[in-house]
């Protein structure tokens, strides 16, 4: 393979290269790896092999003891008057950069920002 013959994605497979140059002899190669990209983009989740999902539930780490807690996934819904404080905390669900918390699963009133958080 030569260094820079497939300057689009598309192009990685060597049956979709122009020059037939491509990376890849598998065939739609470079269409594989946009819908993967899709979906990560679209749906925040992966599916492959049998139908593994990276996604929903994982932890979280809080290093600022104030993190508001909201009613809803974002800052136009209330505050609980709780903060989670420093720690370790569940996410259940994700929407528009906000995590539900497990506490709060049931009633689906406990949404913290991801942006004050580190996923581990």
């Amino acid at each position: 393979m030569k260094r820079g013959c497939a300057p689009y994605v598309e192009w990685l497979g060597q049956k979709e290269n122009p020059q037939g140059k491509g990376w890849a002899a598998g065939e739609k190669y470079g269409e594989k790896i946009l819908s993967i990209l899709k979906a990560v983009m679209d749906e925040g989740k992966v599916q492959f092999m049998e139908s593994l999902t990276l996604s929903v539930p994982y932890m979280v780490r809080v290093s600022i003891p104030d993190l508001n807690i909201r009613r809803g996934p974002g800052t136009s819904y209330p505050k609980t008057g709780k903060f989670t404080g420093v720690g370790i905390f569940t996410v259940v669900e994700e929407k528009d950069g906000w995590g539900l918390l497990k506490a709060y699963q049931e009633k689906r009133n406990g949404w913290i920002s991801l942006a004050f958080t580190t996923r581990i």
